[in-house]
Formats: structure tokens, C-alpha cells, sequence
């Protein structure tokens, strides 16, 4: 796993290099405006570049993790444990008790299992429950 590796909200200046990620990792829709991405995109970013991104939509009772994608360059080094990782605590702080998430990409669905993020049946649809954090937890606090 990269060390440096922070993740941070995303800012509408990181619009094209979300676009980039999404590009490379064969995840942008045409026909939708992407040209602002909203308050609900997280991403990694490692000595200043941008190399990973993902969506995290809090809902009750559960939360859509969508779009996790890595730079090419940076795949297999954790980026995309690190975001997933981060969506969890999001989720949990949220009040979420779990999220669902869909793929049909073998390696992330592999990792996935690891992570105790389970499959449903034939649909490619992903579920995992999240800790759930207490109202009175500080904002920095997000130790289990």
C-alpha cells in the first residue's frame, strides 16, 4: 500500500482527472454532464496527483459506493482498499448500515470478498454492513 496516499473530498478542480480515471478504467458514461461532479466524490491522491476516485452516497438504510477507480499505474498498490476503506467510514458516520456497490470486474469482485463485501447472486450487485459511528463520536475519531 502506497504511505503517502491520502484521501480527501474531491473539489470541482478535480473534475478532469476524475474524468480521467473514469476514462481509463472504461467507467465513463457518455451522454451524462460530467462537468460537475458534485460533493460526493472522495479521492486519492498521492504526492499531488490524482490516482484514484470513487462516489459515496449516504442513504439509509443503506449507502451506493459508485465509480471506484485507480490510475492504471497504481493498480495493486491498495489505492482502491484505501477509497473503499473510506467509503465505509463515511458510510458508517452517515448512519448507513451498509452499502451496495455493483461490478463485473473479476479483480475488484475478488478483493471485494476479502474485504467481507459480499455478492448477490448473479447480479453483480455487492453488499457490505458498515459500523455504524455514534452521534457523540468526534470527527476525528474514526478508530473501531
Amino acid at each position: 500500500m502506497l504511505t503517502r496516499t491520502k484521501v480527501r473530498q474531491a473539489k470541482k478542480a478535480d473534475t478532469p482527472f476524475i474524468i480521467d480515471l473514469l476514462s481509463a478504467n472504461d467507467l465513463l458514461i457518455g451522454g451524462l454532464d460530467w462537468s460537475d461532479i458534485g460533493i460526493d466524490w472522495w479521492v486519492a491522491v498521492h504526492q499531488d496527483e490524482i490516482v484514484g476516485c470513487v462516489q459515496v452516497l449516504p442513504g439509509k438504510p443503506l449507502g451506493i459506493v459508485n465509480f471506484l477507480a485507480v490510475d492504471p499505474k497504481f493498480h495493486g498498490s491498495g489505492v482502491g482498499v484505501q477509497l473503499i476503506k473510506t467509503a465505509e467510514i463515511l458510510l458508517g458516520i452517515a448512519g448507513c448500515d451498509g452499502f451496495i456497490s455493483a461490478t463485473d470486474n473479476e479483480v475488484i469482485i475478488k478483493k471485494a470478498e476479502k474485504l467481507g463485501i459480499t455478492g448477490l447472486g448473479p447480479t453483480n450487485l455487492f453488499v457490505k454492513r458498515v459500523f455504524r459511528y455514534a452521534k457523540d463520536t468526534p470527527k476525528n475519531d474514526y478508530r473501531h
